[in-house]
């Protein structure tokens, strides 16, 4: 009996550590509004497996909001031969972050296509030198709808020209 009450006490400590862990919500994006008549939290993109109510119009799960804001790992650019282009998030609420690295100097250059082929926006031309460069643009005013982010390099060294292209949506 004695062991029973040992090993029970032992799950039991178990689980209360386990549940000290601060929890951490990876999203795309999220955002917070106010108002005289209460206020709203919300993220796009968390993984919650748990009831939903609704009454009124309102909607609410049971999600959890962290208290700060916080960016986990948000662009984890690794280089490999040619180098590294990423686009986060995916899909976009409001901003979009793209950001890319080389092993060597060149030209760089980043449109934006619509989903037809059309040019909508070059959003990005420079010398590059070394290092992870990280940019940031506002997709708000872009229509809802798929994208396509294409990145030309030059490489300043043995001139040869490589063309990138990541697919991100814009959702509203």
């Amino acid at each position: 009996m004695n062991k029973f009450f040992t090993l029970l006490f032992s799950a039991v400590a178990l689980v209360a550590s386990a549940q000290s862990l601060t929890p951490t919500v990876i999203s795309s994006t999220g955002g917070f509004s106010s108002n005289a008549n209460g206020s709203l939290s919300y993220t796009v993109g968390e993984m919650t497996m748990v009831q939903t109510f609704s009454a009124g119009g309102n909607i609410l799960t049971q999600g959890f909001q962290q208290p700060n804001d916080l960016s986990v790992g948000m662009l984890d650019i690794t280089r490999d031969e040619f180098g590294s282009f990423v686009v986060y998030p995916n899909p976009a609420v409001d901003n979009l972050w793209f950001g890319f690295q080389f092993p060597e100097s060149g030209r760089v250059t980043v449109s934006i296509f619509d989903i037809l082929g059309q040019k909508v926006a070059d959003i990005y031309s420079g010398n590059y030198d070394n290092g992870k460069v990280v940019e940031t643009m506002n997709v708000s005013n872009y229509s809802a709808g798929v994208y396509v982010m294409s990145l030309s390099f030059t490489s300043e060294k043995s001139n040869r020209h490589h063309l990138v292209s990541k697919q991100f949506q814009v959702i509203h």
